[in-house]
Order: structure tokens, then sequence, then C-alpha cells
């Protein structure tokens, strides 16, 4: 009996379409009310204060709404009576979101006593009573729509400070804001450049629940009496006024009653859409998709048929992709930055970026095409069959979150038993490779180093056990021991559970030893796929592997460019412990060891960005400022740093010739009309074309981002580049090109390196000096070739023991 494909169900409409459709709808509604509200008068038969009738008449040919309490017209007071409460709740709105983004930037900028202080008020005023402090600001003003208009602003303020402080901390975090005080950017352009533009659609969301409470306060007010006063026509005034006439002329409570109602509520469901989710393919095509699936292997896990992706721009990112992965087994996809690998693996689990559009075939996951499901059952579908780990940590980790509830979180979700609850999270631990478990699970995630983010967030996807494990590029911040030993991991739990592996690196050498099956991608296409050993053994990838020479080291430096002595750093144990270096023009000193031993924390201590507890820094034999702030600007434009994470280095919101021409206008010897042929310039310089400068940074593979920002640091002319992990994201032979870049930059322009990284063979190849770092001390330093081949040290000995041996260093290649 031949094996049936199961049928896909596809929704008529999904929940985002719905919910476009509402807001729609609500947008129609509100502006009707609001043209009600601010044009009526223009339309009123009568004046507001006429009497046209008995008090309480019923609807006639003059008042067709009937009468109120004082015999004028129900329908002329109710189209007069809208505008003061809709322009009171706009200028509310207006001005709490003004003094709520000031003031919350404020707190999370200044921080110390100013935080304080603002906060504290904030909690002032949040415990007293909406009522009582309404109260109080219209016995103090007197009665009208000045003091309410007051008291209303009271009221909502503090919630909109404690929304912006919140989201302006987590953008303070993000290393392209560091980069920028680094570069000595003013407090108000920092700001104004790197914090509102991604604090935009925070502050939006925000006007529309400010303005909701602003109608609501006014509204309320005068009702009460506090606002408006008679005769003035006021739709809270008029439910006041004519409350004893219910019985007699419900229309003159009942109409400006439900007009607030309408307002209120059509700014409520305008909200509710204005962020809708990802938009839900057209439903011919998904149909399409699913009629045209060709049949998958029996057994299979996951298939994908004919996969097209396509760029606003109508240019491929993924064009015909095929790939089958069975239970138990690991696919290793491979190719260089911008092939399309990231995209592929997110297809496979029904996500498209921002940007792109699915024009084409389809992905079968556990007998679902996850790219015809509505959003809850895409959901469905994702926890009960994978798990997935992003490239960038940061992003798979929720920042305000423990690691160690987040684990919970995760067994929560998939109704594991509470009692096995500690079993599963030793597991995913143990799994991991987390160094100190009990110690690291209680911390947030921005307390982490970078490596050790990355195996949180391994931890997090394990515990659920999922069938299908979803990689891309895991190990890229792991040191070579701890990605030895996760890969070693991932073969045993493999066999041990069943689970595949759809796996994306860039590390060849280590994948060939633990795929099954290797697809290459460029283009967006796989050009090759077959056994792992026979792809990733191809000539052309062992040449991507071949360590360039090394240049020679000059001997032990005098430290006349750079020099540190002594540095420390606690926080709450050492986390530097009396580090001291030397740098010379053109020097190198690559920085290697485990995983959260302070490589990264030492280099923010040299930019200035970590302040120390003890230690000097000289530069050119002038003391440096711990603290970057307090550097001249031309120290700050010679010290660069080119942070780890090219996904936080970025900002978002500006395009790629902004964030790389923006150091240009430091620079007087760089005039503006020369600043964009110098971005082109950089742009080539690193190997990006330079007609990327026109995108943004979302638009960019995770390769093509950390070129951008190392030719952001590049663009500051710098005397010494701090860089971190730079080469972590790239893949082999863009990696290798971008280490020749550095290391022929150190030959022509006399620039000296700071090198942090855990992958040897980089060390090697920019040769020079290596200082193996262990729990915050210099364990052994010297020659790049003697440390490399000939290690002195256990911590040594085990990162160069866990290299792969087609990226091992020979010695005798070394010192070329």
């Amino acid at each position: 009996m031949s094996e049936r494909t199961p049928s896909v169900a596809v929704p008529k409409a999904g929940r985002p379409e719905r919910r476009r459709r509402r807001g729609r709808a609500a947008l129609a509604v509100l502006l009707l009310v609001a043209a009600v509200a601010l044009l009526g008068p223009l339309f009123a038969p009568h004046a507001v204060t006429d009497p046209v009738d008995i008090p309480y008449a019923p609807g006639s040919g003059r008042a067709p709404l009937g009468t109120d309490r004082l015999g004028s017209d129900v329908l002329s007071r109710v189209l007069s009576g809208g505008r003061s409460l809709l322009l009171n709740g706009l200028a509310v709105t207006a001005a709490v979101c003004a003094l709520g983004a000031v003031a919350g930037m404020a707190a999370a900028y200044r921080k110390g006593w100013t935080d304080t202080l603002i906060l504290r008020l904030a909690d002032v005023l949040l415990g007293l009573p909406a009522f009582l402090l309404l109260s109080v600001v219209v016995v103090a003003t007197g009665r009208g729509t000045a003091g309410v208009a007051l008291a209303a602003g009271l009221v909502l303020l503090p919630e909109s400070i404690r929304v912006v402080r919140a989201a302006t901390l987590r953008i303070l975090s993000q290393d392209y804001v560091e980069v920028a005080v680094a570069r000595g950017e003013r407090t108000a352009s920092l700001l104004g450049r790197e914090v509102l533009p991604n604090l935009a659609p925070v502050l939006a969301a925000d006007a529309g629940v400010r303005f909701l409470g602003a109608i609501t306060v006014v509204a309320t007010a005068a009702f009460l009496g506090y606002g408006a006063q008679p005769p003035a026509a006021d739709w809270g005034l008029m439910v006041l006024e004519n409350r004893d006439g219910l019985t007699l002329q419900p229309l003159a409570v009942l109409a400006p009653a439900v007009l607030l109602l309408v307002l209120l509520l059509a700014t409520n469901l305008l909200l509710d859409a204005a962020f809708p989710g990802p938009e839900v393919r057209a439903a011919s095509r998904r149909r399409k998709a699913a009629a045209s699936f060709p049949e998958a292997p029996p057994g299979g896990l996951l298939a994908v048929r004919g996969l097209r992706v396509e760029s606003g721009a109508g240019h491929p990112v993924l064009d015909g992709v095929d790939l089958d992965l069975a239970p138990g087994e690991l696919l290793a996809v491979v190719g260089e930055s911008g092939s399309g690998k990231t995209t592929l693996v997110l297809a496979v689990l029904g996500h498209v970026a921002p940007g792109l559009r699915h024009t084409g075939g389809a992905v079968r996951l556990d007998g679902h095409d996850p790219m015809a499901l509505d959003e809850r059952r895409l959901r469905r579908l994702r926890a009960s069959v994978c798990g997935y780990v992003a490239q960038d940590p940061r992003t798979a980790l929720t920042p305000h979150l423990r690691v160690a509830t987040q684990i919970r979180e995760v067994l929560r979700a998939r109704r594991v038993p509470r009692e096995q609850w500690p079993e599963r999270m030793e597991r995913a631990v143990r799994l991991a490779g987390l160094d100190r478990p009990q110690e690291i699970v209680h911390r947030l995630p921005h307390q982490l180093s970078g490596g050790q983010r990355q195996r949180a967030a391994l931890a997090v996807a394990l515990a659920a056990q999922p069938r299908l494990l979803v990689l891309d590029e895991p190990t890229s911040a792991l040191d070579t021991v701890t990605a030895a030993a996760f890969l070693a991991d991932l073969t045993r739990l493999r066999r041990e559970t069943d689970t595949a592996v759809l796996l994306v690196s860039h590390d060849l050498a280590s994948v060939a030893t633990v795929a099954d099956r290797a697809a290459v991608m460029e283009d967006g296409r796989v050009v090759e796929l077959g056994p792992a050993q026979a792809v990733l053994t191809d000539p052309v990838t062992d040449r991507a592997h071949a360590a360039g020479p090394a240049r020679p080291d000059a001997g032990e430096p005098v430290g006349s460019l750079l020099r540190a002595s002594g540095l420390s750093l606690v926080r709450g144990r050492p986390v530097l412990d009396g580090v001291s270096l030397a740098l010379d023009p053109g020097d190198c000193l690559s920085f290697v060891g485990p995983s959260g031993c302070g490589k990264t924390t030492l280099l923010r201590c040299l930019a200035g960005l970590d302040v120390p507890t003890g230690g000097e820094i000289h530069l050119h034999g002038e003391p440096l400022a711990p603290d970057v702030r307090d550097r001249r600007a031309g120290q700050r434009r010679r010290v660069q740093l080119v942070p780890q994470d090219p996904y936080a280095s970025l900002n978002p919101r500006h395009t790629v010739a902004a964030i790389v021409g923006r150091p240009l206008v430091f620079r007087p010897d760089v005039p503006a009309a020369r600043q964009p042929a110098e971005v082109e310039r950089l742009l080539a310089q690193v190997g990006l074309d330079p007609q990327l400068g026109g995108r943004l940074p979302g638009a960019l593979s995770g390769g093509q981002r950390q070129r951008v920002a190392l030719a952001r640091a590049l663009a500051a002319n710098p005397e010494v580049l701090l860089c971190d992990e730079v080469t972590s994201a790239l893949d082999p032979s863009v990696a290798a090109a971008v280490t020749e870049l550095i290391a022929g930059l150190r030959a022509e322009c006399g620039i000296a390196v700071v090198m942090v990284t855990h992958d040897l063979s980089v060390a090697a190849r920019l040769g020079g000096r290596v200082a193996v770092l262990h729990e915050g001390r210099i364990r052994e330093t010297g020659p790049a070739g003697r440390v490399l081949s000939r290690p002195e040290h256990d911590v040594t000995r085990a990162l160069v023991a866990a290299m792969p041996h087609r990226t091992r260093p020979a010695g005798k290649d070394l010192t070329r």
C-alpha cells in the first residue's frame, strides 16, 4: 500500500488579515468621528445656547434629536461638543509624549541620581489615585479645561516615562550606541541619531495608549463637572447635565455617550492593528504550493521543493532550493556570506524576513507546510517539532529573564511534568557546555559573555528535546575547546534521541567531522549536495582554509604606541587581574582563551567603555582616561573598536552609507564633498559592493554586517584597531580575506591590532604575538609561531589540541 502525503489545510483568511480589516474599518470610523468633532460646529443648525423647544422635548423638524434640559437642540450640541474634547486630548497626548520621551531618555542615559529622582517622582504620581490627583489639581487651579489638562498630564506622565526609560535602556545596551560613544558623539547627537529613531515605534504605540487615557480622563472630568462649564457644549458635560432626564429624553444622554464610546473603541482597534504580524501568503499560492509538492522520501522529517524567496526588487535570494532531512541525520548548510543560508533555515521554520517574499515552492515539515499555516498553527508546529538557535544569541534570549527562567518557560510550554524539570535543565546545560552552570543559569543575558550567551541559547533550545534542531552558526562565538566538545555532544545527542539537525556553519573543517551530508549554497542555489566528507574536502574548500602567510614578529615591543599596565576589573569576582600589554605601530597582539575568560572585557577597558578598577593605559606616552567620555577627541579617534556581535553593532535605522560615513564627520581632513567617495572606497576595501551603501543592515547577512562594522572603524583613520571576534560570523574564505586585510593594514598603514579570537588559525595568519588569557590573567605570551606550535601552558595546549587538523597551524610556516 502506497503511503499518502498528508493534506495541508489552507485557511481562508489568517488572523493578520482579519486584524488588518478591523484596522481599516477602525481607521474609517475614527476619521468619521474626528470629522464630526472638528467640523461639526460648522454644520450645527442652531447655536448651542439657543432654546428651540421645551426641555426634554422629543424629536421634531427643528430639533431632530430632541432638546436637552434647557430646551437647546441636542443635535447642535452633539455636533459642537466634540471639538474641545478631541483637541484637549491631542494636546495632553502631545505634551505627555514629549515630556515622557525627554524624562525617560534622560533617566536611562544619565543614570545615577538623575534616574533615581525621575523614577521616585514618577512613583509618587503613580501612587496617588487618579481621581484624587484630578480633584486636587482642579481645586488648586479652578474648574475648566486648563486644570483638567494639567491633571490628565500628571496622571498619564509616569507610565510614559517608565515605558520610554525601559526601551531606552535596551537601545543603549546595543553595541552601535557604545561605538558612537567611543567615537565622541555628543549627548544630543547620540540620543537623536542612535536612540530616537529606534525609539520611534515605541513612542508611536505609547502615544496611542496615552491618547486613549487622555480622552478618558478629560471626558470623566467633564462628567464630574471639573472640565468645561455650562453653557459650553461638551460630550461629557452633556451626559452630566441630562442624566436626570434619561427616561424622558434618552437621546440627550445616549448620543454623546455613544460618540465617546465609538471614539475610544475605534482608537483601541486601530492600535491593535497598527503593528500586525507577518503578512499571510496569498491563498491561491498556498494551494498551488501544497498541490504541486512532490512526494517526499518515506520517513522524512523535512523536505524542501523548489523553494523561491525574492527581495522586494525581485532579486532571487533563494532560487529553486531542494533538500531532504531524515530523523537522526545532520545536514550542514555551508556557503559564503550572503549566499542565502540563514534565509533557507528561516523559511524551513515558516518565516520570511521583512523585505523578502515567498514566491514559489513549498516546505514539508513533519507532514505540514509551514509556509501555508496561519500564525497559531505555525506556532504549534514549531513548538512540537523544532528547536531553533539564531546566529545572534541576543535575539534568542529574553533580556529581562534569567537563563533558568527561560529554560523553565520552554518546559512549561511543552507541558513537561514539573518533577522532570531539574533533570531536563541539567541535561540541557550539560549538552550546551556551560561552564559553572549553577552560576550561569541564574544570570541575566547581559551579564554573560558572547560565548556564554550562545551556549545559554543552545541550552534553552535543547531543553525541549526537539525532533528537529535548527542551528544557525552555533559555534561562531565559542572557543575551539568548547566548540569541539559541543559538536561531540551533538553527535551523541543525535544517536541517543534520533534528533535531526539542520546546521548552518562556515567552520567547514569542524562540520566535516560531524555532518552526514552537506549542502553548499551559492547565490541562493544549492550547487553541491552529498556526503559531508566528499563535499567538504573539495580542493576549493581546502584553499579557503589554508592559512595565509603570517607576519613576522619584530620582537618584544616597547609600547611606544599603546601600553597598558596592571589592568584589573572586579565585578564580584576578578574579571581582569593585572593584565599588561605593549604595542608599537604595526604590531599585532592576539588574545585567545576560553569563553568568559575576560577577552572582550579587556578590549572594552582599552576602548574606555568599561572602567578598570586598577591599572593605567598610555597612548603615545600620554595617559588615557579610563572613561572614553573623558578622553580628548583625537585620542578617541586613534583607538577604534570593532564589536563582536554583527547584529547589535549596526544601527538598524541607518543605511550602510550613513553608518560608514558618520566617523568621517569628525575628520577635518575629509571635507563633506569627498565623503561619499570615501565611503565607497572603504566599502570596497573591506570587500563589499559599494552599491550596498543604500541598504539597511537588516538586508545584509551576518558576514556583510561585520565587514560594515570594520569599514566604520577604518573610517576614523585609527592607529589602534581593537577587533573582537571579527571573523566569527564569516565563512572561511571571507574570514581569510578579512584577516589578510587587517594584516595588510598593519603593514601599509602601521595600524596596531589587538585581536580577540577563539579561532587560533586567525592568530596564526596574523602572526605577531599571542597572549593566552584564562580567568582574567595572561597565562602565556610570545610569538605566534612559538605559542601555537610549542605551547607551554595547559590552557594553550587544550586550545591547540581542539583545533581541527586541517586548520591547525604548523610551526615552521608561522614566521615566514
